[in-house]
């Protein structure tokens, strides 16, 4: 994800900015190039009873990543798509939610939510790994220290 979905662009076109396009996406989005899809549809406009070109226009469907990825994903889409001499384009973005997604007959919240669990439980288990070693080292500085203590006592002592 995200998923573009390209009218008034020809194939022939979006072909030409592709693999810039995705690699640029990919930077934005801190996804594998393999999880942007581009897709080219066929449209017929019509106006004044005649069929007329489609107006460039990019939907993209996507995660929210917050506005200022919004702003930059777009301005790269009409970077990209304008390169090619298109003079004009709009950009919409619809967002899914986690809740309402489904892959392979599962809801990705329910992915989400396992593998913030996972992350959680992760996390936790490295502090407590960072506990014992700090807890080993004092333990291994406080034997060090007695056991000198020990040795200046039977010095003392004698």
């Amino acid at each position: 994800m995200p998923h573009l979905l390209i009218r008034g662009v020809s194939p022939e076109q979006i072909r030409i900015i592709s693999k810039p396009l995705v690699a640029d996406l990919a930077v934005l989005c801190q996804c594998p190039p393999d999880h942007i899809l581009l897709e080219c549809l066929h449209t017929t406009a019509c106006f004044d009873g005649e069929a007329v070109p489609s107006y460039p226009f990019v939907e993209v469907n996507w995660f929210e990543r917050g506005q200022s990825v919004r702003d930059q994903a777009a301005a790269c889409i009409d970077k990209h798509i304008r390169s090619l001499g298109i003079v004009e384009l709009e950009v919409a973005f619809r967002i899914y939610e986690a809740e309402s997604y489904y892959a392979n007959g599962v809801s990705l919240s329910t992915a989400a939510n396992a593998e913030g669990i996972i992350q959680a439980l992760q996390t936790e288990n490295q502090r407590l790994k960072d506990e014992l070693q700090k807890s080993r080292k004092a333990l291994q500085a406080n034997q060090a220290s007695s056991h000198m203590s020990s040795r200046l006592y039977d010095a003392l002592r004698e």
